[in-house]
This record gives structure tokens, C-alpha cells and sequence, in this order.
């Protein structure tokens, strides 16, 4: 691509909210350290990307995207060729565009972009959110201008050659504002009101669905011991998107318990919260300590390359966590965790100040700044 670039820059994110909130708080700062700067989104078609970028009032450019292969060099030609269509549009895209540069945060959907970025020779960037890279980063690094890592240890995952930069998990501006004693008065909790937030991300967890069902169940001796106790404990359930609606309706006849398959409003809960429990993905970990939250975390076993887990070591090293692992946690471990953490003040306060000293809530605009220097670089 030898003809003067365009002040554009296009986003590639897509699959989860993990990958495309990052890129939205990453497009936000961009806006505001270069507001002439146009700013294209691209991902899939009728896809979650495309919803949320949007509404978020960006520009999306619809691509094609095969996931990537897990083993086997010989599986990427077959990738190749199915991504075809997404890589060709793709090339068409950026040479209509022209832009400035290309930034990606990761999953399959980005891949065509990526890869048509380098057959342009348009300079591109990544962002990696978890401990251990994803494919689509780890295929695409050695040709980035920069790869922006959230967890210092994320670097022995990567070559020797790759040009690496410590920038943290950008949270959504929102996080930045929110405040505890505030949130419980805008959803009218009261002040003594112990809240306990329990989530599996937006589809759900059926390990931690069942532990929930248990305190009413085989549990329920020890949960209604428990209440007599702590009868200001309140526990709020999102059970997630693709889980039965009749399994909230349950959960909510537990005592003070609630349930919803989604909570619209979840960063006013966690703010208001106590202590969350859930699993352990990178971006609800970043929002977590970007709010000093205390923490159980029970990993997602089957996440790929094993990134929960090694997500939630990180935590429980650094003294912000604890861990449970999800083939043993039901009813019986999450009452008596919540209630060796309720009982001791001391060590939950000393939880929340950890998880709070891993945050890094100006992370947007260091990848903007370091994006932008680099960039100025690469046109002189």
C-alpha cells in the first residue's frame, strides 16, 4: 500500500465481550487523544461485535471468519482457503480505506483483517488480554508493530522477536466513576447489606448454577444456619443467557437469594458488591480490581490453552483471590468459603486491597499514547 494513508484507524474484535469491550475502551481513547481520527470497526455480521459496536455509535464493517485450527500446521491451509472470502474483503476494505494503521485485540474474527493488514504492509497492533496468549495473537505477533500485554507474565508466551509493551486490561470508562456507598443508593441497598455477586459471565456456568441450587437444596441446613448468623447477607445470581429462564425462578425461592439470566446493570452490582464469586476470565478480573473487589474465583476449566486457570493463579499469587477448582466447587465449598471470608473481616478487606493494587485503570490510554508515538515513527 504505497499511496498516502488515510487518519483512519480500523478495529478488529470480535467473538466475546472479552475481546470486543477492550477494543471499545481502546477506540474511545483514540477519539479522545485524536478526535479528527475516523475509527471502522470490523467483525462478523449479526454477530455481538456488531451490536455493541453500534450502539457504541462507531462505523462496523461487516468480514467473514473461520475459527482458527488448535494443532497442526497442515490445519492452516484448510483455514486459509475457508477464510477466503473474509481475507479477500478484507484486502479490498483496507485498500479502499487506506488507513493509518490496523489494531487488533484478539479472536478469530480478527484474523482475515490481520492477515490482510500484513499483505498491505499496513502497520498493525495487538492487544492480548489474558495471561496466556490466544491463537490469533500468538499467528500474528511477529509482524506487529507492538503487542500490548495485560499480566507481565504473558512474556515467556512469546517469541524473542516480538516487540512486547505492558499496558494492563482497558476497562469501560464506567468502571472509572462508579463508587460503592453511591451504587447502593441508586439500587437501594442498604448500607449493612452484605451482597454477594455471583456470576458465570453472560452465558452462564452450569458448576456454579448447581452450587447456587444446592444452598436450597442439599445445603439448605447449613445455608439457613448460615442466615441465622448473617442475616444480612444477600446474594445476587446471574445464571446466564443460554441457561433455562425457570432456573432463575428457582434460584430466586432460595433464601435471600435473587436471580436473573442477565444483569443489564452488572457494573453498579459489582460496584455495590462485597465479594465476587464467578469465574475467571481477563476482562471481568480487570474490572474486579479496577473496583478492589474481594474474589473467589472458580476457573473455566475448558477455556483454551487454559488461560482461566492461569488467569486465577495469577490472582491468588498476588493475594487478590481465592481459588476454587470446578470439578470439586458445589453447595458445600461455596457456603463454607463465603462463610470463612464473611467471619474474617481482616482478610477480606486484605483481599479487595490487593485485588485493587493489580489494577491499572489508565490502560486505554497507554496503548494510545505508545500506538500513536510508534506511528509517527513508522512516517517519518
Amino acid at each position: 500500500m504505497t499511496k498516502r494513508r488515510n487518519h483512519t484507524l480500523i478495529l478488529g474484535a470480535g467473538g466475546t465481550g472479552g475481546h470486543i469491550y477492550p477494543a471499545l475502551s481502546i477506540a474511545a481513547a483514540f477519539h479522545k487523544a485524536a478526535p479528527s481520527m475516523r475509527i471502522v470497526f470490523c467483525g462478523e455480521e449479526g454477530s455481538l461485535e456488531e451490536s455493541r459496536v453500534q450502539k457504541a455509535g462507531y462505523v462496523f464493517y461487516p468480514i467473514s471468519a473461520y475459527p482458527l485450527p488448535v494443532k497442526r500446521i497442515g490445519n492452516y491451509v484448510t483455514w486459509f482457503l475457508k477464510n477466503l472470502r473474509g481475507i479477500t474483503s478484507s484486502l479490498s476494505f483496507l485498500r479502499k480505506e487506506r488507513p493509518l494503521l490496523v489494531f487488533g485485540t484478539g479472536g478469530y474474527v480478527t484474523a482475515p483483517l490481520i492477515t490482510a493488514a500484513r499483505l498491505c504492509r499496513v502497520p498493525y497492533f495487538l492487544h492480548e488480554q489474558n495471561s496466556i496468549p490466544g491463537r490469533a495473537n500468538r499467528l500474528f505477533s511477529k509482524g506487529a508493530q507492538c503487542v500490548f500485554i495485560s499480566y507481565e507474565a504473558s512474556r515467556s508466551n512469546f517469541g524473542d522477536n516480538v516487540s512486547l509493551s505492558f499496558s494492563g486490561n482497558p476497562v469501560r470508562s464506567v468502571f472509572q466513576t462508579l463508587e460503592k456507598e453511591s451504587s447502593r443508593q441508586k439500587l437501594g441497598l442498604d448500607s449493612d447489606t452484605f451482597l454477594i455477586l455471583i456470576t458465570g459471565g453472560s452465558l452462564g456456568a452450569e458448576t456454579i448454577n448447581r452450587a447456587v441450587e444446592g444452598l436450597g437444596t442439599n445445603a439448605s441446613e447449613g445455608w439457613q444456619h448460615f442466615l441465622k448468623r448473617y442475616p444480612k447477607v444477600q446474594v445476587l445470581v446471574s445464571t446466564g443467557q443460554l441457561r433455562d429462564p425457570s432456573l432463575a425462578e428457582k434460584l430466586s425461592n432460595i433464601p435471600h437469594v435473587q436471580a436473573r439470566t442477565y444483569i443489564d446493570d452488572l457494573p453498579l452490582w459489582l460496584s455495590a458488591s462485597d465479594l465476587y464469586i464467578g469465574r475467571a476470565g481477563a476482562m471481568t478480573l480487570a474490572e474486579v480490581t479496577a473496583l478492589a473487589k474481594p474474589s473467589v474465583l472458580v476457573p473455566f476449566p475448558h477455556a483454551a490453552d487454559n488461560h482461566q486457570n492461569e488467569n486465577a493463579r495469577i490472582m491468588k499469587a498476588a493475594g487478590a483471590s481465592y481459588v476454587c477448582e470446578d470439578r470439586t466447587f458445589n453447595a458445600n465449598v461455596l457456603l463454607n468459603t463465603i462463610e470463612r471470608l464473611i467471619s474474617d473481616p481482616e482478610a477480606l478487606d486484605l483481599l479487595g486491597r490487593k485485588s485493587g493494587e493489580l489494577a491499572v485503570m489508565d490502560s486505554a490510554e497507554k496503548i494510545v499514547e505508545a500506538t500513536l508515538q510508534m506511528i509517527n515513527g513508522v512516517r517519518q
